[in-house]
Parts: C-alpha cells; structure tokens; sequence
C-alpha cells in the first residue's frame, strides 16, 4: 500500500469523527490549554493536543529538536501527514492500522468512558540526513463534544532506544483504571517473552524504590543473582540503564 492511500485512509477515519465544537467551547477550553502549554515546558516528554474538530495540531511542544536536528516546534500548525512523511512507509502503515482499530474500537464502547483508554505505539521517525529515531507514543482522549464524540487528543512523545528487528513495533490500548490490554494483546506476547516472569517481578520491585538487597531479601535470592536480572533486563531492552528500563517498561505495560 503506497503513501497517498494510507494518506487517504487517514483522512477518511478523520472524517468519520464529526464532532460538534462551537467558539464558546474553544473559549471555556482556553484555561486548560495554557496550564497544559504550562505544563509541557517541565514535562520530560514531548506534549502535544490533537484537535480532531479542526484537523489539527493545538499546540506541539517537543524536548527533541536538537536531538534529531528538526524543529517540530516550528510546524505545530500543519497537519499530521507532515510527519508522516518523515516516517518510512512500513511505520507509517502500522501507525494508520493502529489508529483505525482504536478508534474502530472506542466508537464500541459508551461515551463516558473513552476517556478510560490509553492508546501506546510505535513509530520511526528520519532526521534531515536520513537517521531513524524510534518514538513511543501515547495518547488519551482529553476532551469530548457535548454529544460525547472525540475532540481534543492528548499525547506524549518519548525517544526510546532502538530494538532489533525482532522486537517489532509495539501497540496496545489499556484500560486504564483495570490496566487491561483490550486491543493487540496477542502481539505483545513478542516483547514479554524476552522478559521473564522473574524478571519482570525484579521491574516491578524496582519501580517502587527498592534496592537490589532489599529485592534479593523479599524474592529469597542472592544480591548477586538480583543484580544479573537487571543486567540482562537492561541487555534485553537494549536500554542504557535500570532507570531507562523502568521508564520503557512503564510505558508498554510491562509494569
């Protein structure tokens, strides 16, 4: 399938979403989106809001500019297909597969509750000189017309380390208040069965501050054998460190 008719497809999942927004909606909004442009100058991840009213970016605020030497600050007024662009074409029809089943998925469920659901991908993205940066996306429906249709998408940006081809791209969507994976559940088997009960128990612990003597105490094991679990779990994950692997690990559901 070539660009233009995922490009097509794109469009026509925006067009099915036929909120109804009038000014005096956008005005009582305004307080929200200045805390939220707040918000985003300490947030350690890229912010931004999706307006599916308009078909555009509310405001983009991206911590990635220098690293990737290309200024998404600078284009938050064009539309999504601008990045797009920047993805290759095997990512980009992951990432409109995605989107179509979620959102096919949302339109199931009762309008109350759609803001219950975190949708978490997968992408590449290139630089000016052809690098390609893995970016892990996440996003939650923020706002709702009055009719319970899909306004205002929330989503956060972070720059991950690369996997081997092996590992795929990512993608489910949660249930957040039950942590249940209600979308792509099976594919997520491909990164888990590189992480082992074991291990993903040790993550676990370790989110919650423990140090390696204190987890080794709990599981009954070796200091020693704690610590070769967060080596391999770093190795596994190809991150550089603990703290990464937790971050990652958070963000896919892992923990």
């Amino acid at each position: 399938m070539d660009r233009a008719h995922l490009y097509k497809e794109f469009e026509s999942l925006l067009a099915k979403n036929e909120s109804i927004v009038t000014e005096k909606d956008y005005k009582a909004f305004k307080p929200k989106k200045n805390l939220l442009i707040q918000l985003s100058e300490v947030e350690n991840s890229s912010m931004s809001l999706y307006d599916m009213h308009k078909g555009e970016y509310a405001f983009i605020r991206s911590k990635f500019d220098k690293q990737i030497n290309y200024s998404f600050n600078a284009v938050f007024k064009k539309k999504p297909v601008h990045f797009f662009d920047l993805m290759p074409l095997p990512d980009l029809s992951f990432a409109i597969d995605t989107m179509i089943k979620s959102f096919a998925f949302l339109d199931q469920q009762k309008n109350n509750k759609l803001k219950e659901y975190k949708l978490i991908f997968e992408f590449r993205l290139s630089d000016t000189a052809g690098n390609l940066y893995r970016f892990l996306q996440q996003c939650i429906v923020l706002e709702q017309d009055k009719i319970g249709n899909i306004w205002l998408v929330l989503i956060l940006n972070d720059i991950i380390p690369d996997k081997p081809a092996e590992y795929g791209l990512q993608r489910k969507l949660i249930h957040i208040p039950s942590g249940e994976i209600c979308l792509f559940k099976d594919e997520n088997q491909r990164i888990e069965k590189f992480i082992s009960r074991r291990e993903t128990e040790i993550l676990g612990l370790l989110s919650q501050g423990l140090q390696s003597k204190e987890i080794a105490d709990r599981l009954f094991i070796s200091v020693n054998t704690v610590n070769n679990h967060r080596q391999k779990i770093i190795e596994k994950l190809h991150v550089e460190n603990t703290y990464e692997a937790l971050n990652y690990a958070k963000s896919i559901g892992i923990i």
